[in-house]
């Protein structure tokens, strides 16, 4: 949790809320973690459809699949550079919010 009501924790003052920095330090590391997960799971895709080649057949099949193939992979890659910058995103954003509240509540807490 990343934010708790000051009142609960007994800190002086009739409410508001307190940061956890160190909560949203450690839940950043944990999206950066996963978007390297993510990531690597992206490159070893790319890496078996460029070695795979052509996996479709040289049938019918395979050549009315073929129509599509391209644009469907392209897809495919741009959902993972999504979920990535999205990632990427939210792992700012807890970073940034914890050097905020750092600084706004001062080496005092």
């Amino acid at each position: 949790m990343f934010l708790r009501k000051g009142k609960a924790l007994g800190l002086k003052g009739a409410g508001g809320y307190y940061a956890n920095w160190a909560g949203m330090r450690s839940g950043a590391q944990d999206v950066r973690e996963r978007a390297e997960y993510v990531a690597a799971v992206r490159d070893e895709l790319q890496a078996l459809f460029a070695a795979e080649g052509n996996p479709l057949g040289g049938d019918q099949y395979g050549a009315e699949l073929a129509k599509t193939f391209p644009a469907q992979k392209e897809a495919i890659f741009d959902l993972f550079r999504s979920h990535i910058d999205y990632l990427d995103g939210v792992r700012d954003g807890l970073v940034n919010g914890a050097k905020a509240y750092e600084t706004a509540e001062g080496p005092e807490g």
